[in-house]
């Protein structure tokens, strides 16, 4: 029998050996290589294809409408290039110069999507997997704010918390900044909210929420404070892999048509984190914010409990005035320190929040509406997110005028 040992051995090792090869090389090729003058060099080896082509938000979009019934929002689709066939069958695409800014993208091989083999960078937007590159054509561009540096840098924890409202267990993304665990001080906190298909994974990933606040706060950009990135949808438990009945997100079956659900529920989401975290409670240290679906659900919160968020930010998504002008009225009366409007200019949500501004600007109630280029995308949504971040907790600055007291003339503003 001992005589066997060593052949059992060197059998052993060779199915190893087999197995890390397996998981080794990868393609060979280099993509999505970035070139000196900031141009992108995409690389895809199959021989046997007859038509390869790349898709991403690199290149010119083209709009889309998508019908949510009582409204319609366009949503910047990515464009398509070809690729040229080299030696070896391997295909070939140059982009132009390009910005500085996180990109994603993914091939069409004989029309069919394709993963880029030679890029282990992805990232999931609702249950769409593309890849990513992140380009910064100097230091200070967008894409030098979402990119890793060395500075200090903070913690991103899912945890786990109890819902009595919506009777179950909920997950939840909480990034605490540099020093937090070595520390006494507390810090105040951004609740930060997905939108329609998103879950708690969604900021943190697509949004680059740590890399943006590490940066923010090293520059002294941005106070230190704790950002928590619930789960909004009332019926899902956690991103895909973590819940237990293992839902599939879409962005129909992610979105709620009214916000009741979490207005209700979330006094337990801010209980758990201020039971767990060291936070500065109070109107002048909390503020909410979020995108589409998060951002009208953040303006329904600010309505809801009004003495609570000294900071609003509505991105790409606001609530609406009709039935609502008392609720508002309150809400400036507790002065908040800001609320804040982000949208693009080709954004089906545009006109509402012109609309909204307007009606805010007619009763006196101060309000910024930052109006951006494209449409219903993340590209915005993480500039958002990096103009909002600078602006809270900090001395609120001196009002141009007085807030008056809401009036009924709500019909001159259509």
């Amino acid at each position: 029998m001992k005589r066997f040992l060593p052949v059992i051995l060197f059998l052993g090792l060779s199915l190893a050996a087999s197995a890390q090869q397996a998981l080794g090389p990868g393609s060979g090729l280099v993509s999505s290589e970035i070139n000196p003058d900031h141009s992108v060099t995409f690389r895809y080896q199959n021989p046997k294809a007859k038509v390869v082509q790349v898709t991403g938000d690199f290149l010119p979009t083209r709009p889309i409408e998508i019908d949510l019934g009582e409204r319609v929002i366009i949503y910047d689709a990515p464009g398509v290039a070809d690729l040229k066939e080299g030696p070896d069958g391997v295909w070939t695409y140059t982009s132009a110069p390009l910005e500085g800014e996180l990109y994603s993208y993914s091939f069409l091989v004989d029309g069919k999507k394709a993963m880029d083999p030679s890029n282990v960078h992805q990232n999931r937007d609702v249950a769409t997997w593309t890849n990513i590159f992140i380009l910064s054509a100097q230091p200070g561009d967008k894409g030098w704010y979402y990119g890793v540096h060395n500075v200090p840098h903070g913690t991103v924890s899912h945890v786990w918390y109890e819902s009595a409202t919506l009777n179950s267990q909920r997950r939840m993304t909480v990034y605490t900044p540099a020093g937090y665990e070595n520390g006494t001080q507390s810090y105040p906190v951004l609740y930060l909210l997905h939108g329609s298909g998103g879950d708690e994974d969604a900021w943190s990933d697509l949004g680059r929420t740590a890399q943006i606040m590490d940066n923010l706060i090293a520059e002294g950009k941005a106070k230190p404070m704790i950002v928590v990135m619930p789960n909004g949808v009332w019926f899902n438990q956690a991103a895909p892999g973590a819940a237990v009945d293992n839902f599939q997100p879409t962005m129909a079956n992610s979105r709620s048509q009214s916000t009741i659900e979490i207005e209700e529920s979330f006094p337990d989401v801010m209980q758990f984190v201020e039971k767990h975290y060291r936070v500065s409670k109070g109107y002048a240290h909390t503020a909410v914010a979020g995108l589409s679906m998060g951002g009208r659900q953040s303006c329904m919160l600010s309505l809801h409990y009004p003495d609570t968020f000294g900071y609003v930010g509505l991105f790409s998504g606001v609530g609406t005035i009709e039935g609502n002008e008392q609720a508002f009225a309150k809400v400036f009366a507790y002065e908040p320190k800001l609320y804040w409007i982000g949208c693009g200019k080709a954004d089906g949500i545009m006109e509402n929040s012109r609309r909204l501004k307007e009606w805010f600007d007619f009763q006196g109630f101060p309000a910024t509406l930052y109006e951006s280029e494209g449409g219903h995308i993340w590209r915005n949504w993480r500039e958002y997110l990096t103009i909002f971040a600078q602006q809270l907790f900090r001395a609120p600055q001196q009002r141009k005028q007085p807030v008056r007291r809401y009036t009924s003339a709500v019909s001159e503003v259509d």
